[in-house]
């Protein structure tokens, strides 16, 4: 006991302790009462005789007698155990039931080993212990409570955390991913703007002095950024003496070798799609194709189309798609197996059976589909009688709309009411209006050095009308016809206004290379600072509900979203609207002076587009230049 810190003086005791006393186990046996209190160290055995017991006190330490040296290590190593009485008025002792295989001291001392639980009513982990550490389990517990919770718990944060990520990356991803706008869609050939290309002019690859369809492929990048969704190429097919006479062409499925082979469509075709641009051709009939010929392709074989429009028979019954066999639809098919997304049919005013013009219009749209276009002249539906010219109307895209704005803005405010009223009017569906200021078979626009600006204030004004607008190559930069002040080259005047494309000078790419004479003489200088202003004008007009819809649809009404007014002799307004959208409004200046009014009853305040700064602009006090159009985003 010294070694635990304990004297052993049997004055402090104040019993004489012998050394068997010291020696006893170390777990003490009581008697029974009656003889506890005369012998309280002693045990008493059945017939009454009095037997001394070895005690060890719990904290006395094992003394290793030589005498006794194998009772002395199984006393410190197994601890008595006592009867328990059932009775707890009557006990005649406690009972403790200690485990053999555990050493007495570190399990006495040990906070976690409650010994008075009984062992055959404990449930384990499979580690061989309770739910905390060594706390046994009665068989009655729960089976959630044996779970292993610190397991569960650091994988219930992770998921938690990783789905709350997931959310807020999916959140991101919607935001970073939705338009700036929310602008009603049209159809890809309403609306937008279409550049016309001859071919031969526009852009040389193989240095010949002529263009073709490789140099039309070089120059993608070119209407990429100027913002066009569709080309016209007109004038493609053979001829005797191309380009001189390209009108008298002799196949509508042969490419004249001057501008390149049916593989070089092809490629230029995937070129344009890969750019989300697409390619219309131009099918010239006169005076290669002189009448239409048979078709079966209408809705009704034993009506007329008088009786059904008179009659105002509608059926459900879809029409029966039959494809006659002549030049044109064989033609049009051909050319649609090849990628092509809509024809211009140029020349049917001089066909001699226009009469069977609407019967053949039904055919080609069925053939082509609702995804391509078809194009017509409008100078067409003058030779119809009205009853035709409604039904043609449902089986035709575009009407081609030719606008003369050296007329004077007379003629042209007069012109755009009374298309604007007409049966080409703007609806929800139906025929919408393809507008152009030149073309193959026009004058250009710019027809000298004084008339450069003229060029630039009219294709702005063209482009804040409602429709399809088309852009022949090179009114962007004002291009003028050939120059040819020699008279050298007389055979080709009726052609100089199909004068070589001129690209800015620090573009490495020219129309041909400088050993090389170009087909046409060069026109005069252009001017390259116009374009950036088309190309503002035309992402203006993609972006705008109010100037790309023709019309305000509702369900009980379809509105016009489009005012034509003239001011004074040479001013001319365009207003054009839309639902919760901004409103714009163009003045245009087609005089050779100066003009200041006051607008003031029309408008009061707006901002100045296609500048590169925001300018304010009042009405009360408005001025505009000779041969200018203003664009004016009107304040709210």
């Amino acid at each position: 006991m010294n070694t635990m810190g304990i004297s052993t003086d049997p004055a402090l005791l104040q019993v004489e302790l012998s050394q068997n006393l010291l020696e006893s186990p170390s777990v003490s046996t009581f008697m029974p009462e009656e003889e506890a209190s005369i012998y309280p160290l002693l045990s008493s055995n059945t017939n009454g005789t009095i037997t001394p017991l070895t005690f060890s006190h719990p904290l006395t330490p094992c003394i290793d007698n030589d005498n006794d040296s194998n009772m002395s290590t199984n006393l410190c190593n197994e601890d008595g155990k006592v009867e328990t009485s059932s009775s707890s008025g009557s006990s005649s002792g406690i009972g403790i039931s200690v485990p053999s295989d555990i050493d007495a001291s570190t399990t006495l001392f040990n906070k976690h080993s409650y010994k008075h639980l009984p062992n055959n009513n404990v449930i384990q982990d499979a580690n061989g212990h309770g739910p905390n550490g060594n706390i046994p389990l009665p068989k009655d517990t729960p089976s959630f409570v044996s779970w292993n919770w610190p397991l569960i718990r650091k994988c219930t944060f992770f998921v938690f955390m990783s789905s709350l990520l997931a959310m807020c990356a999916i959140v991101v991803a919607m935001i970073v991913t939705l338009p700036n706008v929310c602008n009603p869609k049209t159809v890809w050939y309403r609306g937008n703007v279409f550049y016309e290309i001859f071919p031969a002019s526009f852009q040389d690859s193989d240095n010949d002095g002529m263009g073709d369809l490789r140099g039309v492929a070089k120059r993608i990048d070119y209407l990429k950024a100027l913002g066009v969704t569709a080309i016209r190429l007109n004038s493609v097919f053979n001829s005797p003496h191309y380009p001189e006479d390209f009108e008298n062409v002799t196949s509508l499925k042969i490419i004249t070798p001057h501008l390149g082979h049916l593989d070089d469509m092809r490629q230029l075709t995937r070129m344009l799609h890969s750019h989300n641009i697409s390619i219309i051709l131009d099918i010239p009939l006169h005076p290669f194709i002189k009448k239409l010929g048979e078709s079966r392709g209408g809705l009704f074989i034993n009506n007329s189309i008088n009786d059904i429009v008179d009659n105002g028979y509608e059926t459900t019954v879809q029409p029966q798609i039959v494809v006659t066999e002549n030049l044109i639809t064989e033609c049009l098919q051909y050319w649609l197996e090849m990628g092509i997304d809509g024809f211009y049919i140029k020349g049917l005013e001089h066909v001699e059976d226009i009469e069977n013009l609407p019967h053949h219009l039904i055919e080609w749209k069925n053939l082509l589909g609702a995804d391509k276009v078809l194009i017509i002249e409008a100078g067409v539906l003058s030779k119809l009688s009205l009853s035709q010219r409604q039904f043609a109307l449902k089986h035709v895209d575009l009407i081609d709309v030719h606008l003369d704005v050296f007329a004077g803005t007379s003629q042209l405010e007069t012109k755009l009411t009374s298309l604007m009223h007409s049966e080409m009017r703007p609806s929800k569906t139906g025929v919408w209006i393809h507008w152009s200021l030149g073309g193959v078979d026009k004058t250009r626009l710019t027809r000298n050095q004084s008339s450069v600006d003229f060029t630039l204030a009219a294709t702005l004004m063209q482009l804040m009308l409602p429709g399809t607008c088309n852009i022949f190559y090179g009114d962007e930069i004002a291009l003028q016809a050939a120059s040819d002040s020699l008279n050298e080259h007389v055979e080709t005047k009726h052609l100089h206004h199909l004068a070589v494309m001129r690209w800015s000078f620090n573009d490495s790419l020219q129309f041909t290379n400088r050993e090389t004479l170009p087909w046409l003489p060069k026109s005069p200088d252009v001017d390259f600072h116009h374009l950036q202003y088309i190309k503002k004008m035309i992402a203006l007009r993609n972006r705008s509900p109010s100037i790309y819809k023709n019309a305000i649809c509702k369900t009980d009404a379809i509105l016009q979203n489009t005012a034509i007014r003239r001011s004074h002799d040479d001013i001319l307004v365009i207003e054009r609207v839309y639902p919760r959208r901004n409103s714009f409004v163009s003045i245009s200046n087609f005089g050779r002076k100066q003009v200041t009014m006051d607008m003031t009853s029309l408008y009061y305040s707006g901002i100045v587009m296609l500048n590169n700064s925001d300018q304010k602009i009042y009405f009360s006090d408005f001025k505009i230049n000779a041969q200018e159009t203003i664009i004016v985003r009107l304040d709210k």
